[in-house]
């Protein structure tokens, strides 16, 4: 009796930090402060049916705030299901949607460049975007938690695959000094 032998590639799985939408946070809390002084100054009325012009437009403006605050703030979820991205042995890849899946893959033969990108918020709270560049595709790993050691990690994968670190010689430049006539 034969056993078959399968071969499990180990792979990292990464999705977007919750902390990456601290600014969509800051801005629905505004976006609220500012629908209440709103309310406060016009005197907006919300009611499910509008029986004159002015309650229909108060409902319209209240309605979308809170479509505006919604979106904001549920923003991260949303992208939480529909973008995955996995650091696999081989290729690094982006996988988005729900229904219709789509699957990038960039292989580490035809990685070209690395980067990873922090604003200012982003260096505060350790979360940024991690681009991988391929010959064909680019895939941006968008708000990831500590990126400089995703960072890292590609980079040791990609030397490992194309056999092992590459060392870059800096040219030495010798000083040479003039004697004195």
């Amino acid at each position: 009796m034969e056993k078959s032998v399968e071969t499990v590639e180990k792979y990292n799985e990464y999705r977007t930090s919750r902390i990456s939408y601290v600014p969509n946070y800051f801005i629905a809390a505004l976006t609220i402060i500012f629908l209440l002084l709103l309310w406060q100054k016009y005197n907006l009325t919300f009611n499910t049916v509008a029986a004159t012009n002015s309650e229909l437009i108060s409902d319209l403006i209240i309605f979308g705030f809170i479509v505006v605050i919604i979106y904001l703030i549920e923003e991260a979820d949303m992208e939480k299901i529909l973008r995955q991205y996995s650091v696999t042995n081989n290729e690094v890849v982006k996988t988005e949607g729900i229904i219709r899946k789509k699957r990038i893959s960039i292989p580490y033969q035809s990685v070209a460049d690395l980067k990873v990108n922090k604003g200012v918020i982003g260096r505060m709270f350790n979360f940024g975007d991690v681009e991988v560049t391929g010959v064909k595709e680019n895939i941006k790993m968008k708000g990831m938690k500590n990126p400089e050691e995703i960072y890292r990690l590609l980079e040791k994968k990609i030397a490992r695959f194309r056999g092992g670190p590459r060392i870059r010689k800096l040219p030495v430049i010798e000083e040479t000094q003039e004697e004195p006539e």
